[in-house]
């Protein structure tokens, strides 16, 4: 990567020449700035976010440790077409601020508090993107105590940190809204893990919902599960084995979706016209699968590119704390349909 001796040495200026201009380019005279802007240009560097490193000592990295350990579930992780699509946001903004993108993966939960403190001890990176909130996150007490930089995707129950995330209740009741539409008064939810803020998020938008919109509520269509197709098949063979069983089920994500499909399938019911499923997430495949997923869209990009902008903005200073709630949207495709006795 060019340093701006380098571009002083293209440019046949001094180094404070070109630190001046990178700071205040009006103070430097006209006869220098071309050569400058020419240098910057053939060499490919990027003024903005060197500017900002030499003033203050900043590595224009951030940093994601997502946890990929099987055993524990978070809302996204590495192999989940969901992050992938989080991460590319994250990137494409980062890069147009002059920041590049550094993810340690964690393989335990206890691993990645050790982590946080090697990036920071060893400033690696000048802020940290934080995913999968739990409402008391002992990620989120670190970095305070700390003060260091940093955005959460999704909410914790601390408000004195920056953080994303979706309006996963009014997701929720969109879904409800449609299925009682449909004629279902029997709806089951899946919950993502209890111990996510999102879980009760969700679980706060099913209950009030139901109750807004008349609907019965039965505690065993009520399943804790996770985000895995195992985790939805199991849900819905305990659901349908009920004596009394829902007629319709919100999953936790798309893969869950397709686990409670796989199921439906073992028992010879068709999606759709005996039975209506609602996702979350509304990843590239649930458009795909057969039958089309029905699922409540999450705007990743649009919150990937947000966390980075609050993040860069608490890296260079701001006291501003962005607390952003995006828009989910019901998607309706082919596996929710009308009621039938």
């Amino acid at each position: 990567m060019p340093t701006i001796r380098d571009i002083a040495r293209q440019a046949g200026v001094s180094v404070g020449t070109v630190s001046n201009y990178l700071n205040n380019p009006d103070i430097v005279a006209e006869k220098s700035r071309q050569p400058i802007e020419d240098a910057i240009r053939i060499l490919g560097y990027h003024p903005h976010a060197a500017a900002r490193s030499l003033k203050s000592n900043q590595t224009n990295r951030i940093g994601l440790v997502p946890l990929i350990s099987p055993e524990h579930n978070r809302s996204m992780e590495p192999g989940d077409l969901a992050f992938l699509e989080f991460l590319s946001a994250i990137n494409t903004r980062a890069a147009e601020l002059g920041y590049a993108v550094l993810m340690q993966a964690a393989t335990r939960p206890e691993d990645e508090l050790h982590i946080y403190q090697r990036l920071i001890g060893e400033r690696q990176v000048d802020g940290l993107v934080l995913m999968g909130l739990q409402a008391r996150d002992p990620r989120v007490t670190f970095l305070l105590e700390h003060k260091f930089p940093f955005v959460t995707f999704g909410r914790s129950d601390s408000t004195a940190h920056a953080f994303v995330d979706a309006d996963n209740p009014g997701g929720i009741a969109q879904a409800l809204e449609h299925l009682a539409g449909l004629g279902h008064q029997r709806i089951a939810m899946i919950t993502p893990p209890a111990h996510l803020r999102c879980s009760a998020d969700r679980k706060a938008g099913y209950l009030d919902n139901l109750d807004r919109l008349g609907l019965p509520f039965e505690p065993d269509w009520l399943v804790e599960g996770d985000f895995s197709e195992q985790a939805g098949q199991i849900a819905m063979h305990l659901l349908l084995d009920l004596p009394h069983p829902p007629s319709a089920v919100i999953t936790a994500n798309d893969f869950c979706a397709f686990g409670v499909l796989r199921a439906l399938t073992h028992r010879g019911l068709q999606a759709g016209r005996d039975f209506s499923v609602v996702g979350f997430d509304d990843i590239r495949l649930a458009s795909h699968w057969n039958p089309a997923l029905t699922t409540i869209r999450q705007p990743f990009r649009q919150m990937g590119m947000q966390a980075v902008e609050a993040l860069v903005s608490r890296i260079n200073g701001s006291s501003e704390l962005m607390h952003r709630i995006c828009k989910t949207e019901l998607v309706i495709r082919s596996t929710t349909g009308p009621w039938k006795e």
